[in-house]
C-alpha cells in the first residue's frame, strides 16, 4: 500500500483534475483528505471502515457541512481525494492480512485486493535491515509514477484556464 506521499499526490491529482485548488490551503486540504483513511491506524483497524466508499462520502458531506453548503465542488473533491486512497490501496501491494480494503463497507465486510501491485507495500517493520532502503525505494517509485501524472493534469488545467481567460 502506498505511503502518505503517494496518497497526498493522489489528492493533488484529484484537485487539479477538478480545477478545485486555487490556494495553498485547498491543496493541503485535498492532500490531507487523501491521507485521511489512514487515521484508522490509531485504533488498530487499518484498511477497514475508513477505507470504504462510505467513508469517502461522509468526508465529502462533512466538508459540505463545514463550509455550510457554500463549496459543493470542494466537498466533491474531498470525497474523491479520500476515494483515491482506497483506489491506491486496492492497486498496491499488501503484506499484512487481511489483504485489501473493505471498500464496500457497510454493505459488505469483504476485503478487496486487485493483485495489481502498482505500488510497493510500505514496511512498518522498523527492526528489519532493509526498512529504510525498502521504504525509500517505494516512495521513489510513487513519485516517479504519480509525479508525471500530477504534472500533466496541472499543465492541462493551466492551459484550459488560460484559454478560458483569453480574449482571442
Amino acid at each position: 500500500m502506498p505511503s502518505p506521499v503517494g496518497h497526498a499526490l493522489g489528492g493533488l491529482i484529484v484537485g487539479y483534475a477538478m480545477g478545485t485548488p486555487r490556494t495553498f490551503w485547498l491543496l493541503v486540504t485535498l492532500a490531507v483528505a487523501a491521507i485521511g483513511p489512514d487515521v484508522d491506524f490509531l485504533w488498530g483497524r487499518h484498511s477497514m471502515e475508513t477505507h470504504s466508499l462510505t467513508a469517502a462520502g461522509l468526508a465529502g458531506l462533512a466538508t459540505l457541512a463545514w463550509t455550510r453548503g457554500q463549496h459543493p465542488r470542494l466537498a466533491l473533491a474531498v470525497a474523491l481525494a479520500w476515494a483515491s486512497h482506497i483506489l491506491f490501496d486496492w492497486l498496491g501491494s499488501d503484506t499484512t492480512p487481511p489483504l485489501g480494503v473493505m471498500a464496500l463497507w457497510p454493505l459488505s465486510s469483504e476485503f478487496y485486493f486487485a493483485n495489481a501491485f502498482f505500488f510497493e507495500s510500505i514496511s512498518r517493520r522498523y527492526w528489519l535491515d532493509n526498512f529504510i532502503t525498502h521504504n525509500l525505494w517505494a516512495v521513489t517509485k510513487e513519485v516517479l509514477f504519480l509525479g508525471p501524472v500530477l504534472a500533466i493534469v496541472w499543465f492541462l488545467r493551466k492551459v484550459r484556464s488560460e484559454k478560458s481567460t483569453s480574449h482571442f
